[in-house]
């Protein structure tokens, strides 16, 4: 059997402090994921159930995130995110 593959966000706060998840796959339809990130990229808070807790973050105390794995193909992603946003970058 095969180990799905890991998803992980690096919130990275403004007073400098970050917390690390690692979450399953959230929605198994690509046009689900387009959905959820596009609430995501609307929303005022970031809500997270994690261990029996919910976690709530304003945005506003938010710095960047860091998303890795694959959260979509190159194609859904582009489609799913807004038009200004520069895909295809690397970090130097």
């Amino acid at each position: 059997m095969r180990k799905p593959l890991e998803r992980t966000v690096t919130l990275h706060f403004i007073d400098g402090t970050k917390l690390s998840l690692e979450f399953p796959e959230q929605s198994g339809s690509a046009a689900a994921r387009k959905m959820k990130i596009g609430d995501f990229m609307t929303a005022n808070h970031l809500v997270i159930e994690a261990e029996g807790s919910l976690i709530v973050c304003p945005i506003a105390n938010v710095k960047y995130m860091t998303f890795s794995a694959p959260m979509l193909d190159a194609k859904s992603l582009s489609e799913a995110l807004p038009r200004h946003a520069i895909v295809g970058a690397r970090i130097r």
